[in-house]
């Protein structure tokens, strides 16, 4: 089997092509999902593990490489370090827009490597069903993903609240009345909550009794934290190919709008 690594760390690769060594399976290391690119044009893979963070090698997230790897029809193995909090909004994008076949994390051993390669081999590449990827896949649609990120309205939005720390300084840098930027604030702090429980696979209650005043410190921080996210081209890309909302209604909604009600 032909596999490819796709990481900005020539080492992490290494790692992979140890663990597979006298498998039979031939290793592939490319440093950016650029290269990815470029590579899938002459060559064929039958597996990869794909890495998010290239910030050595390229600005491109892992969700570039993903994509290019669903359209030569290769599946792959999320190979990230899943301690890094930052990176949490990019797995539940690339689970609920690629469907990776498992998430391995960096720290797992050569041993768990080859096992994950033989499992997946022996499964005719099956989807692994475990608890740290079952955290990311989707479970309802709209997805709290698609509530958090709604438009490109919403996004520019997030992208300023990593910068900014105003509702004022937002509002002025979106070309926004500020009370624009208040409603963002009431419709998408229930849903942010709700995003931060899923991610620590913590049962959410919604949220009671926040005054508006006290939404923007904790919004700012969960934008700082997932910039890299927010600032991502494809994430854009991937909000602007969305098809119209449907009218469902969601927990995280309902929890929205009984917050607007009690203010």
């Amino acid at each position: 089997m032909r596999i490819v690594v796709v990481d900005d760390i020539l080492e992490v690769g290494n790692t992979v092509a140890r663990a597979l060594d006298g498998s039979g399976h031939e290793v592939r290391v490319l440093l950016s999902p650029a290269a990815l690119g470029t590579a899938l044009t002459g060559h064929r893979f039958d597996l990869a593990f794909v890495d998010l963070d290239f910030s050595y090698e390229s600005s491109e997230t892992g969700l570039t490489a993903l994509r290019h790897l669903s359209g030569a029809g290769v599946p792959a193995v999320v190979y990230s370090a899943d301690s890094e909090e930052n990176r949490a909004l990019l797995l539940l994008a690339a689970f609920q827009h690629f469907a990776p076949l498992a998430l391995l994390s960096k720290s797992a051993t050569q041993d768990h490597i080859r096992a994950l390669v033989g499992r997946l081999t022996e499964s005719g590449m099956a989807p692994v069903t475990d608890r740290l990827s079952d955290r990311y896949r989707p479970h309802a649609t709209p997805t709290l993903l698609d509530q958090l990120v709604r438009n490109r309205t919403d996004l520019t939005i997030w992208r300023l609240l990593s910068r900014y720390a105003t509702r004022g300084e937002v509002a002025i840098a979106a070309h926004v009345h500020p009370r624009t930027v208040d409603k963002f604030l009431s419709t998408h702090y229930p849903v942010m909550r709700a995003v931060e429980a899923r991610l620590r696979s913590a049962a959410h209650e919604p949220e009671s009794e926040t005054p508006k005043k006290h939404l923007l410190a904790p919004m700012h921080a969960f934008a700082v934290k997932h910039a890299m996210f927010f600032a991502d081209a494809e994430v854009q890309a991937l909000v602007d190919q969305r098809p119209p909302p449907t009218r469902t209604t969601s927990s995280a909604s309902r929890a929205a709008r009984r917050y607007r009600g009690r203010t």
